[in-house]
């Protein structure tokens, strides 16, 4: 099997999650949706550290609809872990980095969250 040729998916760590975004590829469009799931006790004691995600208790989201003319479709929903290829119908998916601040659960800022992604044509 060929090793897909990745593009980075528009994800800006800056705007907070939850984040939804759309994306066109090869004639078809897809909404892309991201949130966070971490649980009270992480952020009591996370103050100012970066979570290195998915970790106990915290984990990233990604939801995939493709748009069709009776209505979107969702291809994918699931956790997410590094160096995990995701297959969402014609699809492939990684997300190498998952570092994710406190600050930017439901808040918007520049507080050195990373999150990269990449998606490519199966």
């Amino acid at each position: 099997m060929a090793v897909p040729n990745y593009l980075a998916l528009p994800i800006d760590p800056a705007e907070g999650f939850p984040q939804a975004f759309r994306l066109s590829l090869a004639g078809r469009s897809y909404q892309f949706r991201l949130y966070a799931n971490v649980a009270e006790e992480i952020l009591d004691g996370a103050a100012g550290d970066l979570l290195d995600l998915p970790a106990k208790g915290a984990f990233l989201v990604l939801s995939v609809d493709r748009e069709e003319p009776a209505g979107p479709t969702t291809i994918l929903r699931r956790k997410l872990a590094p160096g995990v290829e995701y297959h969402a119908a014609e699809l492939a998916l990684t997300f190498p980095t998952m570092l994710l601040d406190p600050r930017n659960l439901n808040g918007a800022g520049a507080f050195g969250s990373r999150v990269v992604g990449g998606v490519a044509l199966r």
